[in-house]
């Protein structure tokens, strides 16, 4: 689903706007609205937006780093398709290809990986190993 459509319908506001220094974006659960830094380069916007959308979804209030991960995980899983994600792994060799490949930021692929099942996991690691002995 396209984050913008996510956005309306969760019913949060987006807008661009000053961040405390090194912040690309914040959720205001008071206001329920999103704010990213202007002149985001797309890949980091869009990154931003559905980390952003994951603390709307779940409604956080404030920032601890179980809501950081929350957040980080709900943005991978709406930014990596499954089957682009495994079709990317097995052309690329590191995270920053995988993640240039699926147009989205080393981060959300590092998150991905952490977040998959064990049954997931292993069968990444078995179409890996697969893959290396053709």
């Amino acid at each position: 689903m396209h984050l913008d459509l996510i956005a309306a319908d969760l019913g949060v506001g987006i807008r661009e706007g000053i961040l405390p220094g090194g912040w690309w974006g914040a959720y205001s659960h008071q206001h329920h609205s999103i704010t990213l830094l202007p002149g985001l380069p797309p890949i980091q916007y869009r990154s931003t937006l559905a980390h952003e959308l994951g603390h709307a979804h779940y409604r956080h209030r404030g920032s601890i780093p179980k809501y950081e991960w929350q957040a980080s995980v709900w943005a991978a899983r709406q930014l990596i398709d499954h089957d682009r994600f495994m079709a990317a792994v097995l052309e690329a060799d590191r995270v920053a290809g995988v993640a240039s490949i699926l147009e989205v930021m080393p981060t959300d692929v590092d998150t991905y990986v952490r977040a998959l099942s064990g049954k997931d996991r292993r069968h990444l690691q078995k179409q890996l190993s697969m893959a290396k002995a053709i």
